[in-house]
């Protein structure tokens, strides 16, 4: 077993919130409890679900514990919900370089 911390990804595909909340509580877990390397990026629908509030509790605790949540910044203009997006603690980025980050620095990735 290694001593360096796992690299988990996450990405939070869906707008259903119980299909996106495993993968959300999960992130902040393994972060708090293994210390893991861990990201975060609302994409595609899961955008939608993280601009709907359901969420809000879920991306507080994962900045309590040190992962930033991200979302995709052209799926937020996409379906035009830069308010709702703008009212949350959410970085914006461009999901392909962030995706291809995680692949060049050995992530894990999981989707939720």
């Amino acid at each position: 077993m290694s001593d360096e911390p796992a690299k988990v990804a996450f990405l939070i595909l869906s707008e259903d919130p119980a299909r996106a909340l495993p993968g959300l509580v999960m992130a902040s877990r393994l972060k708090e409890n293994r210390g893991a390397q861990v990201r975060l990026l609302f994409f595609g629908p899961g955008v939608r679900l993280a601009a709907s509030g359901a969420v809000d509790e879920q991306i507080a605790t994962l900045r309590q514990v040190g992962v930033l949540p991200t979302a995709c910044r052209a799926n937020v203009e996409q379906y035009g919900l830069s308010e709702q997006i703008a009212a949350r603690p959410l970085e914006l980025l461009a999901a392909g370089a962030e995706i291809e980050s995680y692949a060049s620095e050995g992530y894990t990735v999981l989707s939720f």
